[in-house]
């Protein structure tokens, strides 16, 4: 049988200890919320989503609820 390469970390048994002081997912979510991989996106967004919202209103005559 050929041995992985991951093998040694398999069955590892880990400490009770590390496992409790662990980072709470929504502090951990935290880290990563600066970051935008599409600069400009929420800005071009909202552009496209007001013309929409006039282009609808002209075709509807303004129509209230």
């Amino acid at each position: 049988m050929k041995k992985s390469k991951y093998e040694d970390i398999i069955n590892t048994i880990w400490n009770e200890a590390s496992l409790k002081n662990r980072m709470p997912l929504g502090q951990r979510a935290k880290i990563f919320l600066p970051f935008s991989a599409l600069t400009g996106y929420e800005e071009e967004l909202s552009k496209t989503l007001a013309e929409e919202i006039e282009s609808m209103k002209e075709r509807t005559g303004n129509i209230k609820y």
